[in-house]
């Protein structure tokens, strides 16, 4: 984690008295240090006692006490006032930051219990903060400032977070009806929205994930880092000092610009209305940071459905990030990308406690995997006298043992209602027998079997289908070899739908030209594995489905 130093702080509140709420950790114990460097005497308060040991930390820089409150309870928050009255004379300033963490469910199963007590602390308990600092303020005689801690989330909604996204955005709605309150009486009242700040828990998150600083920064801000407590303090003390003096009932985004990066043209784009059919469901696709797999978790993500973005290696990390925040800005859904090897049985288990860890019902730690199709594979190509042992036993390990491994690991978490779907991604080379796959033919036949026998094992809990792409127009095959790609071309006069159209691409007709005919476009195939994995592909298990152009007739 890249440190950013400190801006220089002047006594601009000296001689003024600070409550600083859910001030034990993190932005409230960076806003509490800012405020006695500035010279205010400040309260520590948190729900937590561990605010007391924070409060004898900090009283080196000054006068500080700590009162245990919890907030969203009006006879404490009162206590709150009268012990920081009754210490230090007068109340000043508030930055009212105490608030519990996101929901993770969709809105169509929230727990209720959940979101009373989210709403009740984020919402009630800041409303009842305002309420009797403003009373104290007014009884002083007037003037004071109060800064209520909302989120980017205020703005722009996430995922799987309707109480806190809802809470929020009421807190943005509180405090501009606050400060029209406050007004007549000198009281400025005013929010903070940050984003993405670094923290303990957004560090193990990130290691969770198996993503990087740099590749989840780039996704969530202009200026490709994290921010720190101390700036959003910073922000805080700016709008508590006199040099805000005019300022009242704004919310400042405190986000590295990510406000502003949704805001562009160029950060989303437009899409077709789709019937979210798949709202609230989670997906994992494997081997989906880029090419078919890439093209696959968009179109589940465009209805309705949360991904689980799996990729095998170190260098796929950055463009899992930058594809999971891509489905959340243009689909609202909630994706996350995760690095696990399925070949192998522990990072299976990792790769599903990740899902736990973001897609898990917050109150039942209860996970439903309800989607998951095995993409990810590795292609190995030569005459048969020229297999390798090494190759034979690595190819069936990450295209067959993969499968089975990673569903094992699922099948828990898996509907009981047959609602499931497993998808397996096969090929047209076991079908028509394309030279010099002995290797690569030979596992995607064993899916396909696999995907019989597990329609029969799992019926009570998922329907499992199969699909069969011929070439397609991803980066694996634009790479390959002129010989490889007219070796492929043979098929073409046989496959109805491979002639070139005027309306294809100009890089597909110039292929298709020299070939006599075109490849799949990803989202061709994804299209199929979507309608698979509609509810009214219920009737549909152990099938292979034709996915080439016609090439292989489905029989």
């Amino acid at each position: 984690m890249s440190r950013v130093a400190e801006a220089e702080i002047f006594p601009v509140l000296k001689g003024k008295v600070a409550i600083v709420s859910g001030a034990a950790q993190g932005m409230g114990k960076a806003t509490a240090e800012v405020f006695l460097k500035a010279g205010a005497k400040v309260v520590v308060c948190d729900i937590k006692k561990e605010g007391e040991a924070v409060a004898a930390e900090l009283s080196k820089l000054g006068d500080v006490i700590f009162v245990q409150t919890d907030i969203s309870k009006s006879a404490e928050v009162q206590n709150l006032i009268e012990k920081t009255v009754a210490h230090f004379g007068r109340l000043d300033a508030a930055v009212n930051n105490a608030a519990m963490t996101p929901d993770r469910t969709p809105l169509t199963d929230f727990d209720e219990d959940y979101w009373n007590k989210l709403t009740s602390v984020n919402l009630t308990g800041t409303a009842l903060c305002c309420k009797y600092e403003m009373q104290q303020m007014i009884k002083q005689g007037g003037k004071g400032t109060i800064v209520n801690i909302t989120s980017i989330n205020g703005f722009r909604s996430q995922p799987n977070m309707p109480a806190y996204t809802a809470s929020k955005h009421a807190l943005i709605g509180l405090t501009k009806h606050a400060a029209t309150e406050g007004g007549p009486h000198g009281i400025r009242i005013n929010a903070i929205a940050p984003g993405a700040i670094y923290s303990e828990m957004s560090a193990a998150a990130l290691a969770t994930i198996g993503t990087t600083e740099e590749a989840f920064t780039r996704s969530a801000t202009l200026l490709n880092r994290f921010g720190m407590p101390h700036e959003v303090a910073q922000g805080s003390l700016w709008l508590c000092s006199d040099a805000s003096s005019f300022v009242t009932g704004i919310c400042l985004p405190i986000d590295g610009g990510f406000l502003a990066m949704m805001s562009c043209p160029q950060a989303t784009s437009p899409r077709p209305l789709v019937p979210r059919i798949l709202e609230g469901k989670l997906a994992i696709v494997t081997g989906s940071a880029r090419g078919i797999g890439a093209a696959i978790v968009r179109n589940l993500a465009s209805k309705g459905c949360n991904i689980v973005v799996n990729h095998a290696t170190k260098t796929s990390d950055e463009a899992a990030s930058k594809l999971s925040a891509e489905l959340e800005n243009n689909h609202g859904v909630k994706a996350v990308g995760v690095r696990a090897d399925i070949s192998q049985r522990d990072e299976c288990a990792t790769l599903v406690e990740a899902a736990k860890a973001y897609f898990a019902n917050p109150a039942t730690g209860k996970l439903q995997i309800d989607i998951l199709v095995h993409n990810a594979g590795i292609l190995y190509l030569g005459p048969l006298q020229n297999v390798v042992e090494e190759e034979f036993q690595h190819i069936y390990a990450v295209n067959v043992l993969g499968p089975i491994l990673l569903t094992t690991a699922c099948m828990p978490y898996l509907p009981t209602d047959r609602s499931g779907r497993i998808i397996m991604m096969s090929s047209i080379n076991p079908k028509v027998g394309t030279l010099h796959t002995s290797l690569y033919s030979g596992t995607k036949a064993a899916m396909e079997s696999m995907a019989r026998v597990w329609s029969r094992e799992l019926a009570e809990r998922a329907t499992v289908n199969s699909i069969n792409p011929g070439p397609v127009m991803t980066d694996m095959y634009l790479s390959a070899s002129e010989e490889t790609k007219q070796s492929l071309a043979a098929w073409n006069p046989l496959t109805p739908l491979a002639p070139v159209r005027p309306s294809d691409t100009p890089e597909v007709r110039e292929i298709g030209q020299r070939f006599g005919g075109r490849a799949a476009y990803d989202y061709e195939i994804a299209g199929l594995v979507g309608m698979l994995c509609s509810p009214e592909s219920g009737w549909c298990t152990g099938s292979l489905i034709s996915a080439n152009g016609g090439l292989a007739f489905g029989f």
